[in-house]
């Protein structure tokens, strides 16, 4: 019944859209295109198998509320939302933690526990996302065990000086935003500052509340945001360039969800993030090119738990940390030929920290890991043949430890395409400790080595043109071998276990009468009761239509079914049941004016992403965007 509903909401808008085509009687071209999902890499360079580009309409698109909310559609990702992580993005099964998150190009860190909350991530003018979910070229370095995700900006223009914008949810849940950029040909500069505030997301109304859950309005999800962003660049002798980016975040408070068996009552006080990068582009010589970076990530906050019935704060808290990254890259790009090229360079970063509370670290306690990577990657390419082999080379060190560990990280790729395309792929990835893990009073253990994944994989695409129909197919088959998987065991983490993974992913997109996109992902594990890599459903749907009505409005229907995930609590393991999410946004742009509409979890469903943190009920959303002069 609800996909006959969905399917009437969808055909309505074209018979309206025919109707208005005919009482003109003049034929009308309309343009279509489907965010952009996958792409075999065609620069093996920069990925060696496949990359999923999620593409940014500058035109017509307001933003999401949050960067999440924008993947949800990929297949292969799983995003769930509770605990101190805030949202959990997982790759075919790999970790938060395990997954490198960049903005520009540029590492995001994770601060203590490694884990990057995508909702604390407040950026403007995205061009496109980059996933990559499988093997992973050396020049990334290491920490790319689980993948990489990209996050790309776009560049200043000259479409107007100034623009603002306001998102609005249920819950008095807004966020306002206002930017400028320029472009004047030999520098350019981009500013943006924003506020979100949530009370909490509202819970379905089929949710039924526990001991320490009232049910509406999620217990414990507030916060209030701000976020302020700049860029300049500039042009020198019209061959080299520099820039520096600069950022601020910052909340008063930021509440933390408990799962909703437990009654505790927790928040980050003083929550701080602050950035600053700086990069040069050097044209050495015809042949030779120079990339240059340098970064610096800073993380604070205060943590503290209160008694639930007397609202009084524990004695052993407030716990106080700060975390601070500091990177530094050169790369250097070498043509050798028309058809050869190599690429080497060097990244290294330091990660500290400082912590002191009331319990176990009654003094500031400080801690420190360094990383070196290095990489050398060669791409011999020829009209419809790309074959790309390299290796890196990372060395890690941590304070307790006296000599450092070291290992390769071999990549290599290729890539066909004429009527069809095929690429396929294979590279070793490390994922190191983090500070949490190695250093924690509790749980730390200073003697963990790193997690490592051998990933292959195999991705080919069939474009297809029938009449007025086209579109394209895109199978892919993956295989993983991950060793010394870190998780507790006794209250300790261990370097616990190994397990092998392996799936299909199969994405097919058609244009006939409107777009039309359906994705499905499988993944498999050779012990399925291994707890390294629960909470991921094994089958994955998701499905997009676009439709462009009359008066140039474009609708956009998402709909994604999760199957049941496997779950391990303490000393029993349980299971989380399948669901299906719907939403409908609408897109108009008018003059200097953008407009969004939606309706999000349409049937409100309720459901749980993890055990114990059930996820939003249905959701409207309201956008307006203006560009003011």
């Amino acid at each position: 019944m609800k996909f006959i509903i969905i399917l009437c909401l969808c055909l309505i808008p074209y018979f309206l859209n025919s109707q208005v085509q005919d009482s003109t009687s003049t034929p009308k071209t309309r343009h279509y295109f489907l965010e952009g999902i996958r792409v075999i890499a065609e620069k093996p360079q920069e990925a060696i198998g496949s990359i999923d580009i999620k593409e940014f309409d500058a035109q017509l698109q307001i933003p999401h509320v949050t960067i999440s909310e924008t993947l949800q559609d990929v297949s292969g990702l799983s995003l769930s939302t509770g605990g101190k992580s805030g949202t959990d993005l997982s790759i075919r099964g790999f970790a938060n933690d395990e997954i490198k998150f960049m903005l520009d190009g540029r590492p995001l860190g994770g601060g203590y526990f490694g884990n990057v909350d995508l909702n604390t991530i407040q950026v403007s003018d995205i061009k496109e996302i980059r996933i990559i979910k499988g093997p992973v070229s050396s020049l990334y370095g290491s920490d790319t065990m689980g993948g990489v995700v990209n996050i790309i900006t776009r560049s200043a223009d000259n479409a107007s000086w100034l623009k603002t914008g306001f998102l609005a949810e249920r819950n008095n849940t807004s966020k306002i935003y206002l930017s400028s950029s320029r472009d004047f040909g030999l520098w350019d500069y981009s500013l943006y500052a924003s506020r979100y505030h949530t009370d909490g997301f509202m819970l379905s109304a089929d949710f039924q509340p526990t001991v320490s859950e009232n049910g509406l309005v999620r217990n414990f999800t507030s916060r209030n945001q701000w976020d302020f962003q700049s860029k300049i660049n500039f042009s020198l002798l019209d061959f080299h360039s520099i820039g520096i980016q600069a950022g601020y975040t910052f909340m008063d408070k930021k509440q933390i969800p408990s799962s909703i068996y437990e009654n505790s009552n927790r928040e980050f006080l003083d929550w701080k993030r602050m950035q600053l990068s700086g990069m040069g582009f050097f044209q050495l010589s015809d042949f030779l090119t120079a990339d240059l970076g340098v970064y610096y990530d800073q993380y604070d906050d205060t943590y503290v738990e209160y008694n639930p019935s007397t609202g009084e704060m524990y004695s052993t808290w407030p716990s106080y940390l700060e975390s601070w990254i500091l990177g530094v890259k050169s790369q250097f790009d070498w043509e050798l030929t028309g058809n050869i090229k190599t690429i080497l360079g060097h990244r290294y970063e330091k990660q500290l920290y400082n912590r002191k509370d009331n319990g176990n670290y009654q003094d500031w306690t400080s801690n420190y890991l360094s990383l070196h990577n290095g990489f050398l990657q060669t791409e011999i390419s020829s009209r419809n043949f790309n074959f790309s082999f390299g290796s890196g080379i990372s060395f890690f060190r941590q304070k307790s430890r006296d000599s450092w560990i070291w290992h390769l990280e071999p990549a290599v790729g290729m890539y066909w395409k004429k009527e069809f395309s095929v690429s396929l792929a294979y590279s070793a990835n490390t994922k190191y400790p983090n500070l949490h893990e190695l250093f924690s009073s509790s749980s730390g253990n200073p003697a963990l080595t790193e997690e490592r994944a051998s990933k292959t994989e195999l991705n080919l695409e069939f474009p297809f043109t029938w009449n007025i129909i086209y579109g394209s197919i895109s199978p892919v088959i993956f295989y993983n071998q991950i060793t010394g998987l870190i998780d507790k065991q006794n209250d300790q983490y261990i370097n616990l276990s190994n397990i092998n993974t392996y799936g299909f992913e199969l994405e097919g997109k058609l244009h006939w009468l409107w777009e039309h996109r359906i994705s499905y992902s499988c993944i498999e594990y050779t012990d399925p009761g291994d707890i390294g890599l629960m909470n991921i459903p094994r089958h994955t749907v998701t499905l997009g239509e676009k439709i462009a009505l009359p008066w140039q409005i474009k609708m956009e229907y998402k709909a994604s079914w999760k199957d049941i995930r496997l779950v391990q609590e303490d000393n029993f393991r349980t299971t989380l049941p399948s669901y299906w999410l719907h939403s409908v946004h609408w897109n108009k742009s008018w003059k200097n004016y953008k407009f969004r509409l939606g309706i999000e979890n349409i049937f409100d469903k309720n459901y749980q992403d993890k055990y114990g943190y059930p996820g939003a009920g249905i959701n409207f959303l309201l956008g307006l965007e203006a560009e003011l002069f």
